[in-house]
């Protein structure tokens, strides 16, 4: 398994120039596999494609990820444009993880109907990668819709959901699947299935990756406090008790608890650190990712 780290977008209130580019600089140094965002528009949080953007340019090895990006409330003209951007500025580390979204609200913002996203969703990404392979048809002399990504034939696109219907959808046109932050347990019951499906479709490669909320700290509860604090901002109510959410307390205890993970078939790790202080990376770097990296 490999391990990512979560960038702060999402704890805006708290972020800033410094924290952003220094906590990106730190992660890619350290060996993380990959950087993400997470999304939510109708929310402070900073914009998944514009954090990435500039993150591109204070990193050199790690993968930069969306996971995931709500596509059906966008233009997926616009999206596949900056993704392009994005993996030209990177020289072809992006991941575009997406999903339909499922809050009225982050629909609202746009202005953009909630109703028939489903099919809407499928047939942006369908459009998405259209974009990228006529992209290539550029040359000197004459411009094209694009531009067109480094990777080829486009970065990888990974899907988040959770429904029936959707996840059928995920393994039918992604390069990968996202899981929430469902916990070590669900993922154990559910990844076998992805991978043989994945496999059943000819996709070899399908990568399977989970989102996990972090808070570490030498005093559990006020790591978890804090942590807390910050999730339920971002969520407004939650479904589980902070404790069942959020792993927390010194390094080690959470470094025992992210290979549960491991054993759960994960390809990928991505830890979202749920307090806005560098030192949240640098612990988990030194006392964490050695075993992953």
């Amino acid at each position: 398994m490999k391990l990512g780290l979560g960038l702060p977008n999402t704890m805006a209130h708290e972020t800033d120039r410094r924290l952003m580019l220094d906590w990106a600089r730190v992660a890619d140094e350290a060996g993380f596999y990959l950087l993400a965002t997470i999304d939510k528009p109708n929310y402070d949080s900073w914009d998944p494609l514009a954090t990435l953007a500039g993150v591109a340019g204070v990193t050199e090895r790690a993968r930069l990820a969306t996971t995931i990006l709500q596509l059906p409330p966008r233009n997926e003209v616009l999206v596949a444009k900056q993704a392009a951007v994005i993996d030209r500025l990177s020289a072809g580390r992006l991941v575009l993880g997406l999903s339909q979204g499922g809050r009225e609200d982050d629909f609202e913002v746009f202005g953009v109907p909630f109703e028939g996203r489903s099919q809407r969703f499928e047939a942006q990404v369908d459009r998405i990668r259209e974009i990228w392979t006529e992209a290539r048809r550029s040359s000197r002399d004459r411009g094209v819709l694009g531009p067109a990504p480094v990777q080829e034939p486009g970065p990888p696109i990974w899907i988040g959901a959770m429904q029936p219907k959707a996840v059928e959808r995920a393994l039918r046109i992604g390069d990968g699947f996202i899981f929430g932050t469902t916990g070590s347990a669900v993922m154990a019951q559910q990844t076998p299935n992805l991978g043989e499906q994945a496999a059943a479709q000819g996709k070899t490669d399908y990568t399977i990756a989970g989102l996990a909320y972090v808070g570490i700290g030498d005093d559990p509860r006020k790591a978890l406090d804090e942590a807390a604090h910050h999730v339920l901002r971002y969520y407004g109510q939650l479904w589980t008790e902070p404790e069942n959410l959020i792993h927390h307390g010194p390094a080690d205890k959470v470094a025992g608890e992210v290979h549960g993970y491991e054993a759960a078939g994960l390809d990928v790790l991505v830890l979202f650190p749920q307090i806005p202080s560098l030192d949240q990376v640098e612990r988990l770097a030194e006392e964490v990712l050695p075993a992953y990296r």
